[in-house]
């Protein structure tokens, strides 16, 4: 970063405010972070808001569906006194407004401020200066039962300026008429002024059904986007390219989430219409990108919020949905997805939506990944707001969720009671259910950022674990001590206000604007210190349903100096402070703000992208329609799509490499040749066409008959076809040494298997290669360890090595990959063995004997999803070290050395199938991944042995499974689900765990090379797996990754946008063409064109 000296003329002075109740300073030198809450009575705080709902014959959830969601809370400073003030949204209560008075004392100033005079359904609240005159108006979005539009019409309560406010909707123009949900203020054209965007929704089904609403209104259900001109807004979204479809969604974000300098908008939205993320184009118009942008969204999209959760200078996004992380909860209240419904709305165009929350991290380049599972967010109950915030002032934001549902409504036996109604039943009748409706309030989380995608739930060790029903919830430093204090609206209950106790350090920056917009709403900061960055965007709309306290706040930790701060405005021009201390206020005002050019240079990527068209590689893998699930429902992904794969050599003796690519079942792979130029032809000879039948798996160049030049070896796999079909068959192709090749029909032993990858090395010692191949799975028995094998060549026919040459490989797995390598330095090549559900087996070569060695390396407790192996030297010590590809830490099947991940298979109710059963750990003992209904479709008998689902919820593993079949099932256990590095010192194994950015996504394939020229190696990997059952999220969050190397064993993830390594695809290879021109990289896609790069 360029040194920026005091007293340049564009250095802004620093005006320096401390605005603290007590007057004193918090300690600059705090022994040890402390975090936490102190929960306020309302006795102290005279905050006895309750958003208290009545329900009665004709007004309860059967009625009004939505009746639960609750209102917000807005936060701001209302008469600028230096203290933010707390409004509260009702739904039968009325609105309230607090004054703070300082010192966690608030007075109800609702009545005297005429804010509470329209009864009505307020859902969403949010502060903005609307009329521009330096003080906070608070405008109100409406809901209801109502089918009349006036009972409806949002409310604008211009201040004042002496504690009074009067409504103004109407004159400003954002009476909004519609079932409103939130609005965001916000500079959609960097003009100066604010301009809105209002959430809106269809009516509640249930209205549409009783009231018959007239379809005359159903143009008042859509967003609109609202643009301010002179002061007074017009309804401008036919004109902006916002959706016109109609959907219920319930919040919405503002923020540059491609740093162009224009903010975008993010809608999240319930039920089935994917959520909108419109980019904004920089002329008045937006585009949503929401299917380009992000691989997947939640489903039932709830709260919402953005900030940079890893303090990469980029902002990432945070939305949550309505699953429970508790096993009980989860069994008895979440319906099975439909696969057939999954698979419709996907081919709609509605995207890939999961009950799930999710944490999209940018990748810089505009797009997303989700770590949600990673980050342990991905489950927390019916929740409402999720706000990205630092709460404990350590520079890094955690996250705080908002949680439960007053009444489980969509509680499966409550249901089934529904279900059982008579017709004619009463409106008393229904009642008197809906009083039956089992009802548990459930704690709000709180997750500590600890970095590197790492969280922790502290809720109940930060005493924010009161169990409620609360939904809007906001933040802001009521007490001016530096630190952010939380408040919640609750139903039923009296709101929480939640003084937080952090000791760490903090900076403030007042944000001063102008003109149109004097809050410098959409003003961002980025602030340096201690060799990091932290970036904020100052804009007010956050969570759910409610705004936060204006300006902007960052959490510095035990850092006491802060050595530059830049805050952006929306016109482009920057304010610059430099070494400002730590726990102060400064002040950005745009009238100080100079012309400065913060962009950097365009800094050439190590790695660029190569169209594959241009240079004749055109294949693109089309994997054909299987059900992998027809007769294993429970399986936890597809075995049908682990293709393709590609081995390179030189077939024509040209002295350039060619490359050959794997094709799916009904497609034939493709070997082209490579010209002096650079480029690629399609081989003449392809006679592997004629057995497209098969699919092609693991590929191999070698030398099969001795005669100098490539034979092509390709492996027959996937799961479509039973043991012995034909198309199992493995293929030898000899080469005539020009390229021209002839399928061998005699060359391998007879045997029809599933296989997946061939390795090659002279087992016995004779000068020749042998073969190892290994076998991938039995298909319709998803854990049963298949059998591997060697084949020992004999003058270019192989056969299969007798047992006792490598007994092990007898049942050995499921395996996926292989490396023949050195190990203890002996000078033969030993064997190592990785696979679904399998330990990392060692074979050691003993006089032409493969003797498994596994434990004596310390691989005895390594059982994991392992997708790959890569051998090579990375520290330059002379011997090879190994990668190894894992699931990764990005599932939902968490796995711990306490508390293994459990897998058990066998015909637990003899109909002649295989029947899957995934378990964890829950309250001392393990319990079933999947539920009742989907469970019961494999095993009918689990129906009928549990009548509902409260008593399969309630139930052990041990109880559900017959006792006799769990005796003789295949039961394994993984304790890590990590990608590794295992480091070779002098013969021993070091086990090293990938950075963070390495296990976001299955490793799939890895590659070894020193990429940057600086002499120590580094990796390349890629993977992602997109066939799951539609209860798992899908595995692709990776986007390929380079991990620089120092030599040491130390391995650093360098970001996409510096490496060039951008490969967001289902991969499944990757390899390396030497070509005239550089280096060239070969990524092969399930499903997709090639992906190619050249470094």
């Amino acid at each position: 970063m360029k040194s920026i000296k005091p007293n340049f003329l564009y250095i802004t002075t620093l005006f320096l405010i401390i605005n603290s109740c007590n007057n004193s300073k918090r300690n600059l030198y705090p022994e040890e972070l402390v975090g936490g809450f102190n929960l306020l009575p309302a006795e102290q705080t005279g905050i006895d808001f309750n958003n208290k709902i009545n329900e009665t014959t004709y007004f309860n959830h059967y009625y009004y569906s939505q009746i639960y969601v609750g209102s917000g809370v807005a936060i701001g400073d209302i008469n600028n006194d230096g203290l933010s003030d707390v409004f509260f949204g009702g739904n039968q209560v009325n609105d309230r407004l607090y004054l703070n008075k300082g010192n966690f004392q608030f007075e109800d100033i609702t009545k005297k401020s005429k804010v509470a005079i329209n009864p009505g359904w307020t859902w969403g609240v949010t502060m903005a200066d609307v009329n521009a005159d330096g003080y906070l108006d608070i405008y109100v979005s409406r809901n209801g039962t109502s089918d009349k539009p006036k009972d409806r019409k949002n409310l604008l309560y211009i201040n004042n300026q002496d504690l009074t406010f009067t409504e103004s909707a109407q004159r400003y123009g954002l009476a909004d008429v519609g079932f409103s949900t939130q609005a965001v203020f916000f500079d959609m054209d960097n003009d100066g002024d604010l301009d809105m965007y209002q959430v809106n929704q269809l009516a509640d089904k249930k209205l549409l059904l009783i009231n018959k609403i007239p379809r005359s209104q159903f143009k008042y259900f859509r967003d609109r986007l609202y643009r301010n001109e002179n002061g007074r807004y017009r309804d401008v979204s036919e004109e902006v390219g916002i959706s016109r479809d109609v959907a219920y969604g319930l919040s919405v974000n503002a923020s540059d989430f491609n740093n162009d300098g224009w903010m975008d908008l993010y809608v999240a939205n319930d039920y089935a219409e994917p959520d909108f993320m419109y980019y904004n184009n920089g002329d008045g118009t937006f585009t949503n990108v929401i299917n380009e942008k992000l691989k997947h969204i939640t489903q039932l999209s709830m709260g919402s919020d953005t900030g940079d959760i890893n303090n990469d200078g980029l902002i990432d996004l945070i939305t949550t949905d309505m699953t429970p992380e508790d096993h009980y909860r989860s069994k008895t209240n979440m319906a099975s997805m439909s696969t057939e419904a999954f698979n419709t709305m996907v081919e709609a165009g509605a995207h890939y939506q999961y009950m799930a929350n999710t944490l999209q991290i940018n990748t810089g380049l505009g797009t997303f990944s989700d770590i949600g599972n990673m980050a342990g967010m991905a489950y927390t109950d019916w929740s409402w707001a999720s706000l990205l915030v630092d709460l404990d002032n350590d520079g890094l934001k955690d996250i705080l969720v908002s949680n439960g549902i007053k009444k489980d409504v969509d509680n499966n036996d409550y249901r089934n009671k529904v279900r059982d109604l008579s017709k004619t039943a009463t409106a008393e009748d229904l009642f008197k259910l809906s009083k039956e409706t089992p009802s548990q309030a459930v704690s709000n989380y709180a997750f500590k950022n600890k970095g590197n995608f790492k969280f922790e739930k502290v809720a109940k060790n930060w005493g924010f674990d009161t169990p409620s029903f609360s939904n809007g919830m906001a933040y802001g430093d009521l007490d001016n001590d530096g630190d952010l204090d939380v408040v919640t609206n609750n139903i039923d209950a009296p709101a929480f206000i939640y003084e937080n106790k952090a000791n760490g350090n903090f900076l403030k920056i007042k944000i001063v604007g102008d003109g149109n917009n004097k809050f410098g709403i959409g003003a961002k900061a980025k602030i340096y210190h201690n060799g990091g960055v932290q970036i904020a965007e100052n804009t007010v709309t956050r969570g759910f349903i409610s705004s936060v306290e204006p300006d902007l706040f960052f959490g510095l930790g035990k850092d006491t100096e802060v050595e530059r701060v830049e805050v952006t405005w929306p016109n482009g021009k920057v304010n610059i402070f430099e070494d400002v201390e730590a726990n102060e206020t400064i002040t950005a005002n745009i009238s100080d703000a100079k012309s400065v050019n913060l962009s950097k240079e365009n800094k050439k990527t190590l790695f660029k992208e190569v169209d594959s068209k241009s240079i004749g590689l055109d294949f693109e893998h089309k994997e054909n329609e299987f059900d992998d699930w027809q007769e294993q429902i429970l399986l936890p992904h597809r075995l049908s799509q682990n293709g393709p794969f590609t081995a390179t050599a030189d077939v024509n003796g040209d002295g350039l490499e060619d490359i050959f690519i794997g094709g799916a079942k009904d497609q034939s792979g493709i070997l082209y040749t490579q010209t002096i130029e650079g480029k690629f032809l399609l081989n003449v000879s392809q006679p592997w066409k004629e057995d497209s039948i098969s699919e092609d798996l693991g590929s191999l160049f070698f030398d099969a008959d001795g005669d100098g030049d490539k034979d092509l070896y390709i492996a027959s796999g996937g799961n479509e076809f039973q043991v012995g079909n034909n198309a199992f068959r493995d293929r030898l192709y000899i080469n005539d040494g020009s390229g021209v090749f002839t399928k061998n029909l005699n060359a391998l032993p007879n045997i029809k298997q599933s296989s997946q990858c061939v390795k090659a090395a002279d087992v016995d010692g004779d000068g020749d290669l042998d073969l190892f191949v290994g076998t991938r799975l039995i298909p319709g028995k998803y854990t049963f360890p298949a059998t591997s094998y060697l084949l020992l060549n004999d003058q270019g026919n192989f056969k299969k090595a007798d047992t006792e040459i490598a007994p092990e490989l007898e049942n050995i797995g499921m395996v996926t990959d292989a490396v023949f390598t050195d190990v203890d330095g002996d000078k033969d090549e030993d064997l190592i063995v990785v696979g679904e559900w399998m330990q990392i087996k060692l074979f050691r070569n003993e006089n032409g004997k493969y003797i498994d060695k596994s434990d004596d390396y310390n691989l005895n407790d390594t059982r994991g999803i392992w997708w790959s192996i890569t051998a090579s030297d990375l520290d330059g010590d002379g011997d090879d070290d190994y990668i190894i590809g894992n699931l990764g830490k990005n599932n939902k099947f968490k796995a711990s050395e306490e508390h293994p991940f459990k897998v058990y298979t066998n015909d637990f109710d003899n109909n002649g199938t295989n029947d899957v059963v995934l378990a964890k750990f829950y309250k001392n003992d393990y319990v079933p991944v999947r539920g009742r209904e989907c469970t019961s479709e494999q095993m009918p008998y689990v129906a009928e042995k549990f009548e509902d689902y409260h008593s399969f919820a309630s139930s052990k593993l041990i109880d559900i499974l017959p006792e006799d079949k769990v005796d003789d099932a295949v039961v394994y256990e993984i304790k890590s689900f990590e990608s590794i590095i295992l480091i070779n010192e002098d013969g021993e194994f070091i086990m090293k765990s990938l950075p963070s950015e390495g296990q976001i996504s299955p490793i799939k394939s890895s590659l070894v090379m020193d990429v940057n020229n600086d002499g120590y190696n580094d990796i390349i990997t890629v993977g992602n797996h997109y066939g799951v059952e539609v209860e798992t999220t899908r595995y692709d969050a990776g986007f390929g990754a380079l991990f620089l190397g120092d030599g040491k064993n130390n391995f650093e993830f360098m970001p996409a946008t510096e490496s060039g390594v951008y490969i967001p695809s289902d991969s499944r290879n990757i390899n390396v063409v030497e070509n005239p021109n550089g280096n060239l990289f070969v990524v092969a896609n399930n499903n997709d064109k090639l992906k190619l790069l050249k470094n």
